[in-house]
């Protein structure tokens, strides 16, 4: 038969020659036409696939509808489960033929709101009850097992199979639908909940070889071939035991041979015939010439876990040997059966043919189980010392985990040995190890003894230093740290770390002490946003500013101090301002001659009518100093003091003005502020003039006031930049403490003329978008007070406190020598050592450091209410530093006289008492730190003292 073909591997097509037709085959048939739901769950290549479809074949030729779903073309890596049951629907809608009928993707949106099990019940009820209300349905399931591959649970598609068969009984369309399960799996492996299987509802087809009566169609391919066809197919079959994939191999191969041997098939031991071929053809070299792969895969399932595969071989080394399997090995025998390795015959396991026991064999177990033993690599090196080398014997976890793994499995004698001689060494060694145990609990005994004796060695040691100690700290002691934390808190004051925290409670002295009333000898005329609204323009046109000067002169006042700058012509009436600067000998102009600078008034600068405005800042933006003169150009030289000490060339200026003060003269360039200026001429009126301080030339005496200059060192300031005639600013208050009037209310007239008759006068903006304003001590942005001063009331501040010091005596502040401020840090330095010294309970050190630090505060405000600035914040740190420096460093002193007499006492203990002295001293050792240690080693080298 030139057509005829032997499949090997796959399935074959419904109208292949080589199909044959087994016992299964009937079954199946005849249990699907009956409604059972069917299962075939066998090992591979046994021809589950054609007989799938062989069976759909045939139920189509009768008319029912049927359709196949491969699982192992569905996939199981990275798929998702909306993909496997979309999968699922997709390839009944392709094999039941709906293309034309169904939209597939609209469908499945429209499902969208149910559950993925729930779109496949209602495709299969569709199926149903809309396309074949008339038709039987049968669905073919292949491959189940590549299920087990997916990393998720497939559990709920068990149940609607289970459901479709429960449901017959309410809904009889169900009757119609019926499914058939076919692939390589136990029904335990693919779902556990025997509640939900529908393997204990359906009906088990089992697959069993060819059996020689069913093989007649295999025979029609030998025929012509070999003499005796049936006689060939009887010794095939008896090597193969009708495994369908051997079977057609074999008979693929005798077909093969007669291409090149004619005579060699004509031979009438077919037998020896048969078996040669087996060799040659399957077993010799067999893992070679295993194509298409069967054998392998066999190997391969029974190798491939390494946690069951030692299990696996041992069961089925049992079965090789032909001995009986335990109820406890069931799992592993279901295995090999799955493997296609074994089959039950007549209640026995039994290897299913000649084939696989010839190359499954004994050797093949005992090789196998060699790569698997735990003890591999020790057994071979055992072996080849000749057995002498006991290190590789196996001992204590790994000798158990050795025996629980050989057994029920038969080993070589080799094997035994080893592990009886492991046993043998590790019970000798126990019983070693006991008895070792046994002297060393009994060392461990006496050490624990000479242990606690050490330990109540060591405990009155501590004991008796503890009471005898004493640490004695003599007065020079006490002034010593005294002054060296003097000396620490001065560094910190002379590098600036202090400074900050100085200047804070100078604006909170400034700011809490008693509210000043309004200066009436001041009066400020402000320029604010609603002027300038109704004037229309900023700088103010020349004319009003004419107008309001003019308004302001039938006031008789007796300074005018204008704090506008006026540099540039601001026309209309630039001509009849000037003519009013000229007319005016008791106005004051500003300029502005530190940084960018801002010429004054030209007619007023030849009339030497002229004052600068500006401001000396602070680091944090603040003016808390009042610069009374400087050089111009701006230079940190020369300043009033020096003028002053030249008489005749200070009094020749001021009567060529008319006044007794130091104005501008062409020969030094010393300018002086506004403020001055204005307090000056005012104080020149009831005949008070500056003069040099008999005992300081650098010192002004003014009336009743003596003007000190500002050191760089002064107060809480560290190295401040005190170029020019510096002073500290005492303010009088804000702009509450000053008269104050609207531009607009002098053009409008409406100011009573006993406000600013005989009155200095001073003009100058308050309005915002201007931006002439000053942080000042009376900002503080924790108490929420962030309004800036404008800089005319900051003029008028000056003037005020000028005029107040000298008319009064007061208003000038004050601060110590560095010296006596030096001296004032050592006294509250040593307040705080003595303190610390004479008090040791820790809450009475802190209520008494309190209260005096409280009192130091007290001190220091009413110090600065009497115009004294005195240094807060580096005595009341003396004060806290020293009861906390010197307890921790009497502390520390004390531990180290304790640890010197402790050592001792443990020295003299040791020489009556050896060991437990020593380890007195070892434990003591231990329990100190890395400097003690080293102290303790030091005393004990000087004593010639050795430990262990």
């Amino acid at each position: 038969m030139t057509d005829y073909k032997y499949q090997v591997g796959g399935s074959l097509t419904v109208n292949a020659p080589s199909y044959v037709k087994r016992q299964a085959d009937t079954l199946l048939y005849e249990a699907l036409k009956q409604g059972e739901y069917c299962y075939i769950l066998n090992s591979r290549q046994m021809g589950k696939s054609s007989l799938l479809a062989s069976t759909k074949h045939c139920l189509e030729q009768e008319g029912f509808k049927c359709s196949s779903i491969d699982m192992s073309i569905i996939g199981t890596s990275h798929i998702t489960p909306l993909q496997w049951y979309k999968s699922m629907v997709g390839d009944l809608w392709l094999g039941f033929n709906l293309l034309n009928k169904i939209n597939l993707k609209s469908w499945w949106r429209e499902q969208e709101d149910i559950s993925l099990l729930e779109r496949l019940r209602w495709f299969i009820e569709e199926l149903l009850e809309l396309h074949f209300p008339d038709k039987r349905l049968f669905i073919f399931i292949d491959e189940i097992d590549s299920i087990l591959s997916l990393n998720f649970s497939v559990d709920d598609f068990f149940a609607l199979i289970r459901f479709c068969y429960n449901q017959r009984a309410i809904n009889p369309e169900y009757k119609r639908i019926t499914f058939a399960i076919f692939g390589v799996a136990t029904p335990l492996d693919l779902i556990q909940d025997k509640t939900r299987t529908p393997f204990n509802i359906g009906k088990s087809i089992e697959i069993q070889g060819f059996k020689l009566q069913e093989t007649l169609a295999l025979t029609k391919g030998l025929e012509g071939i070999v003499v005796n066809p049936k006689r060939i197919l009887k010794e095939i079959l008896a090597w193969t035991g009708g495994q369908p994939f051997l079977t057609q191999k074999l008979c693929k191969i005798v077909v093969n041979e007669q291409s090149k041997d004619r005579d060699k098939l004509l031979i009438n031991n077919s037998q020896l015939f048969i078996s040669n071929l087996v060799k040659s053809h399957i077993i010799n070299n067999w893992e070679f010439q295993d194509q298409p792969e069967h054998l392998r895969t066999i190997s391969s399932r029974l190798l491939k876990n390494e946690q069951t595969a030692g299990r696996l071989l041992g069961v089925y080394q049992q079965i090789l040997m032909g001995e009986e399997i335990t109820i406890d090995d069931i799992r592993e025998k279901n295995e090999l059966i799955l493997s296609g390795l074994v089959i039950i015959f007549q209640g026995k396991s039994q290897i299913k043919n000649k084939i696989y026991q010839a190359i499954f064999n004994l050797d093949w177990v005992a090789k196998n189980l060699e790569h698997l033993r735990p003890y591999s690599q020790n057994l071979k090196n055992w072996f080849v010392s000749n057995q002498q080398d006991n290190t590789q014997l196996l001992r204590g976890m790994k000798l158990k985990e050795a025996v629980a793994w050989s057994e029920n499995k038969k080993l070589s004698n080799i094997d035994y040995r080893f592990i009886a001689t492991s046993q043998q060494l590790d019970k000798q060694e126990i019983e070693i190890n006991l008895n070792a145990e046994k002297i060393e609990l009994e060392k461990a005994q006496f050490t624990l003894a000479a242990a606690k004796e050490a330990n109540r060695i060591l405990d009155q040691a501590r004991k008796a230093t503890k009471l005898n100690a004493v640490l004695h700290f003599g007065k020079p002691y006490i002034i010593s740290f005294a002054i060296g934390i003097t000396s620490f808190i001065i560094l910190l004051r002379f590098i600036g770390l202090l400074q900050g925290m100085e200047w804070n409670m100078f604006d909170s002295f400034l700011q809490q002490r008693p509210q000043a009333g309004i200066d009436s000898r001041i009066v400020v005329i402000t320029i604010d946003e609603p002027d300038l609204q109704k004037i229309g323009q900023y700088p103010i046109p020349d004319n009003i500013l004419v107008k309001a000067l003019n308004k302001l002169k039938t006031y008789q006042p007796k300074l005018i101090g204008l704090d506008l700058y006026r540099d540039l012509p601001v026309e209309p009436g630039y001509q009849e301002l000037v003519e009013l600067f000229k007319a005016t000998p008791n106005l004051i102009g500003v300029d502005k001659v530190v940084g960018t600078k801002v010429a004054p008034p030209r007619v007023l600068a030849q009339l030497s009518q002229v004052g600068f405005s500006d401001q000396v800042l602070d680091g944090d933006g603040k003016v808390r100093r009042a610069l009374l003169t400087v050089r111009s150009p701006y230079s940190p030289a020369d300043i009033l003091r020096q003028t002053l000490a030249q008489p005749d060339t200070l009094y020749e200026t001021l009567r060529e003005r008319g006044l007794a003060t130091a104005a501008l003269s062409p020969k030094n360039q010393l300018r002086q502020s506004l403020g001055l200026q204005l307090a000056l001429q005012y104080l020149k009126t009831v005949g008070i003039t500056p003069h040099p301080h008999l005992e300081n030339s650098y010192h002004i005496q003014l009336g009743k006031a003596l003007i000190i200059p500002l050191q760089p060192f002064d107060g809480g300031y560290v190295r401040a930049d005190t170029g020019g005639y510096q002073i500290l600013l005492n303010y009088h208050g804000t702009e509450q403490n000053f008269q104050s009037f609207s531009i607009i209310d002098l053009l409008q007239e409406r100011i009573p003329k006993e406000k600013i008759q005989n009155r200095i006068v001073l003009i100058g903006a308050t309005a915002e978008s201007i931006n002439d304003f000053f942080q000042t001590p009376y900002n503080n942005r924790l108490l929420g007070s962030t309004k800036q001063m404008p800089g005319v009331f900051i003029h008028a501040n000056i003037t005020s406190q000028i005029l107040t010091a000298a008319l009064q005596g007061r208003g000038m502040l004050q601060t110590w020598s560095e010296m006596w401020e030096s001296l004032w840090i050592l006294l509250w330095s040593g307040i705080g050592t003595l303190i610390a010294w004479r008090l040791k309970s820790p809450r009475q050190l802190m209520f008494i450091v309190t209260s005096t630090g409280l009192g130091l505060i007290v001190f220091s405000y009413l110090a600065f209410l009497q115009g004294w600035w005195i240094p807060i914040i580096p005595p009341l740190l003396g004060l806290i530093l020293a009861p906390i420096i010197l307890p921790m460093f009497a502390t520390k002193q004390l531990e180290k006289i304790q640890l010197q007499q402790t050592l001792k006492l443990l020295l003299a203990v040791a020489k009556d008492q050896p060991a437990a002295g020593k380890i007195a001293i070892e434990y003591f050792k231990q329990a100190e730190g890395k400097e003690n240690q080293q102290l303790i080693d030091k005393i004990l080298q000087q004593n010639n003292y050795e430990l262990f």
